[in-house]
C-alpha cells in the first residue's frame, strides 16, 4: 500500500474537526504571513485537524468558547513558537504536531505543492524525518518516527 493510501486510512480512522472553509485557510495563511503547501491545504479543506490514538495534527476548526478545544490551531501553536523561538526558526516552519515530550515537528508553508516534514528538539536540530506530509502522518501514527 502507498503511503498515499495509508494516509487515506489513518485520516479515515482519526477524529477529525471537520473541513476548514476556504475562507478560514486564506486568514490563516494572510495572519501568518505564508502560503501553506497544497497538501496541507487539502488536508484543512478535508479534515480540519485530526486527532488519532497517540498522535494529533494541528489545523482549523470552529471553536466553542465555553470548552477547551480539543485539536491544536495551526496558527495559535505558530505564534506561540514565534514568540518563544523568535528568529532561530525560519519564518516559514510550522509546528503541526510534537512527540509530546521533547520533539516538535515542523512543514515549510513556502507554497509548494507538497512539504518535507522537520523535527527540532534535543539532537534534532532541523533533522528530516518525512519528505512529504502524507509520509510524515503515516509514521506518526505508527509510532516509528
Amino acid at each position: 500500500m502507498s503511503y498515499s493510501e495509508q494516509y487515506e486510512h489513518v485520516l479515515s480512522e482519526s477524529t477529525s474537526a471537520g473541513p476548514a472553509s476556504d475562507q478560514a485557510i486564506a486568514e490563516a495563511e494572510a495572519e501568518l504571513g505564508v502560503a501553506f503547501p497544497k497538501t496541507y491545504r487539502a488536508f484543512l479543506a478535508r479534515y480540519g485537524a485530526v486527532m488519532g490514538e497517540g498522535f494529533e495534527i494541528a489545523g482549523l476548526f470552529e471553536s466553542n468558547e465555553d470548552e477547551p478545544p480539543m485539536w491544536s490551531d495551526i496558527v495559535a501553536e505558530t505564534l506561540q513558537t514565534r514568540r518563544i523561538v523568535g528568529r532561530r526558526l525560519p519564518g516559514t516552519l510550522l509546528p503541526i504536531s510534537g512527540d509530546g515530550v521533547d520533539l516538535t515537528y515542523y512543514i515549510s508553508a513556502d507554497g509548494a505543492d507538497d512539504c518535507r516534514v522537520v523535527a527540532y528538539g534535543p539532537g534534532y536540530d532541523g533533522k528530516l524525518v518525512a519528505e512529504s506530509f502524507a509520509e510524515f502522518v503515516v509514521k506518526l501514527a505508527s509510532g516509528s518516527l
